[in-house]
């Protein structure tokens, strides 16, 4: 274990008597029928961020034990010990002078990467606690992923000034800029394959052997923002595809390559409420967050419906929709065993200033979903494709989403 100064341990269990990840497991918080902040009974962490939460991120697989970070409008980023029993343990925090919009690790697991809006980027050594600043653009940095190539170690950073950048940690100096076309709203890397989404719906795939270079530009499956996106595997491991969600409630899934492109390649309705004709028209939700279970290559998505629901992309079919919570779920992201999913629970943005409330308290929970995100068995007896509900004036048809829903009957 890395050894870090350890800011606030807490004197008793916070968790009852409950063992491990349990769902549903005992809980100090949350009990209580009237109160919707944790409908899921789940495992709250302890001594959460004062702001908006934007981002979340799982120690890599070297670390012994699981270690979760968080970046927020508080402009701080705060690390936790999650040990096996489910408590939580408040390890250190660094500070930005501006709210902190993503966060990753290095492959080694000493050190994470923060980029805010402040328009810098910093590198936090968990050994020094010292924190310093690797990036620098002329506009808010909105993503950053660490590259660990066979011939060369990076971060890459994605600004609202439109550009990407690749910087080695040890240089004030990019490595390489990239033009985009608009700005970066968000972006995902599995080596050797990077995506990024833009505003104006840009989205170009990127290949990292070698040094980094464009490989090709997609017309955008979605008809509206991009809010998030994450790249999945196939069976043998390797980067093939990506989840990209939008303002929408709606999610596309893209397969670089597809066998049959028109049949592969498809998208779903999410985190939208359940009115189904023009009497009861559907509110509809930005999808926050994507993240794909490491084992089972399902997914998890959480919107500003304050609802988390899990699918299982291959079978088109809904796995399981959370209870909703009494705020959005801004962020998501699974441990690196897949056992422990966590989420946060605060206001996203989505609304505007004025329905912002600073006395709104901000939350993460942690849910052990390793049994909820089983893929269903493929080798259905009888299936059936759901018809596609009554639309109300607010939503256009897609020819894909009568794919989506598939059931066993």
């Amino acid at each position: 274990m890395f050894s870090i100064p350890v800011l606030h341990r807490a004197k008793m269990s916070l968790f009852g008597s409950t063992s491990g990840f349990g769902t549903g497991g005992t809980s100090m918080f949350g009990n209580t029928s009237t109160d919707n902040h944790n409908p899921m009974k789940d495992i709250e962490v302890t001594s959460p961020p004062d702001d908006s939460i934007g981002c979340l991120a799982f120690s890599p697989p070297v670390l012994p034990g699981n270690f979760l970070i968080a970046g927020s409008w508080a402009n701080d980023v705060r690390c936790w010990e999650v040990q096996d029993n489910g408590q939580t343990i408040p390890k250190a925090q660094q500070m930005h002078t501006g709210p902190v919009l993503d966060v990753c690790w290095s492959d080694d697991g000493s050190k994470v990467f923060t980029a805010s809006c402040d328009k810098t980027a910093k590198m936090w050594d968990l050994n020094s606690n010292q924190a310093i600043q690797i990036a620098q653009h002329e506009a808010p940095v909105k993503t950053i992923h660490w590259i660990k190539a066979p011939n060369y170690s990076c971060v890459m950073t994605g600004s609202w000034d439109k550009t990407l950048k690749f910087w080695d940690t040890r240089s004030p100096t990019p490595m390489m800029t990239l033009q985009l076309p608009e700005r970066c709203y968000c972006a995902d890397v599995v080596y050797p394959m990077a995506v990024v989404a833009t505003a104006e719906r840009g989205l170009i795939v990127y290949q990292l052997e070698n040094q980094p270079s464009e490989f090709r530009r997609i017309d955008s499956p979605l008809k509206h923002q991009h809010r998030c996106v994450a790249i999945f595997k196939d069976k043998v491991n390797k980067p093939t595809g990506f989840a990209l969600g939008s303002i929408e409630g709606r999610v596309a899934i893209h397969y670089i390559n597809p066998t049959n492109p028109a049949k592969d390649n498809f998208t779903f309705k999410c985190h939208r409420s359940n009115g189904t004709n023009t009497s009861a028209p559907q509110d509809i939700y930005a999808v926050n967050g994507i993240a794909f279970h490491p084992a089972h290559g399902t997914l998890a998505t959480v919107g500003s419906d304050g609802r988390f629901s899990f699918w299982d992309k291959d079978a088109r079919t809904k796995l399981k929709t959370s209870e909703q919570l009494d705020q959005p779920i801004s962020a998501c992201c699974f441990n690196h065993t897949g056992n422990i999913f966590a989420y946060a629970s605060s206001y996203d943005w989505s609304k505007g200033h004025e329905f912002y409330n600073p006395q709104k308290k901000n939350y993460i929970f942690l849910r052990n979903a390793a049994e909820e995100l089983k893929p269903r068995n493929k080798k259905y007896p009888t299936t059936a494709v759901l018809p596609l509900p009554n639309m109300s004036t607010r939503e256009q048809p897609n020819r894909n989403d009568a794919q989506v829903f598939i059931w066993t009957i």
